[in-house]
């Protein structure tokens, strides 16, 4: 009885791993020879060959041999390949939806990963720096950041790599100050301004927009610099120039960075989904198989109000 589990549970095995190849796979392409699987795998040619004949009957993939020139894809069933995987859902994590922009963003995933026939779940957590610890602890198989983020970190973090650009202003169109003097136009000597240090992007401009003024610097949540504001606690923060003056703030004012969000590294809008550089099972799926395109047509669509975000 042990020996016919063991017989199936190798089986299943081996088919996980050719699944897991065959989803990377596109019609036309030539599959690798069965002796290299066997060798790879440490079973015999007959268990790849009936690993292989498991696919074709679950309707997987259509292999078609060619004599000498081998095995070619003819076409692949992503969904059924997904199922004999073993991977289940894939989880990433993005920033709190604070924003329509990050609504529509994962409204856009979700879409891209629905047509991809690839199970997601999405956590939701604030600051970069945190998604990333987050990554490289194993919690999650992706994380979404901005693109200055992602630079900025993999000096220090060598275990990133990068899967998938989801094009320009897809995390941010832009970021302005938030002022607590309606009749001030820059951070000035003797100002507490708010930085939220596990915001990459934030902490960089931030410091940016503070350069050769006398300031304190005060550590809070992002999403607590208006309230902060409003109490006195703060003088001024860089906010998501998208998201709305809180009610009670008609004193504050929003001016423009004094040199934009270009300059500190690449564009700090762009949206893109990093990986562990280990995992590159994961990283080919997202690159072959989530199209960015419907990414961004989504999301426009929810900015646009024509359709509703999923969260």
């Amino acid at each position: 009885m042990n020996s016919y589990h063991d017989f199936v549970a190798k089986h299943a095995r081996v088919a996980m791993h050719l699944a897991r190849d065959l989803l990377r796979a596109k019609p036309g392409d030539r599959l690798a020879p069965i002796a290299d699987y066997a060798r790879r795998l440490g079973v015999g040619r007959g268990t790849v060959q009936a690993a292989l004949a498991l696919i074709r009957e679950r309707g997987a993939a259509t292999l078609v041999p060619r004599g000498h020139m081998g095995t070619f894809v003819e076409a692949v069933d992503p969904a059924a390949l997904w199922e004999l995987t073993g991977l289940g859902s894939i989880t990433g994590v993005m920033p709190l939806p604070y924003s329509q922009r990050y609504r529509g963003l994962a409204t856009g995933l979700y879409r891209a990963f629905q047509q991809a026939h690839v199970p997601l779940v999405m956590a939701h957590m604030r600051g970069a720096r945190r998604r990333l610890e987050a990554l490289n602890s194993g919690r999650y198989e992706f994380a979404l950041v901005s693109r200055n983020s992602y630079e900025t970190a993999r000096a220090e973090m060598d275990f990133l790599d990068l899967a998938l650009e989801l094009g320009p202003r897809t995390s941010v169109r832009e970021h302005m100050l938030l002022l607590r003097d309606g009749r001030a136009d820059r951070i000035t000597d003797g100002m507490r301004v708010g930085i939220d240090p596990s915001s990459i992007d934030i902490t960089l401009l931030t410091h940016r927009e503070c350069d050769g003024a006398r300031v304190t610097l005060v550590e809070l949540p992002y999403t607590q610099f208006p309230g902060q504001i409003q109490k006195g606690v703060i003088d001024a923060a860089v906010w998501d120039a998208e998201e709305p003056i809180p009610e009670g703030g008609s004193g504050m004012r929003l001016v423009p960075l004094r040199n934009g969000d270009a300059g500190v590294r690449p564009d700090t809008g762009e949206a893109v989904l990093v990986v562990h550089r280990e995992n590159t099972v994961v990283k080919s799926i997202l690159r072959e198989r989530v199209d960015p395109e419907v990414v961004r047509a989504t999301q426009a669509r929810v900015l646009a109000g024509e359709e509703l975000p999923e969260l």
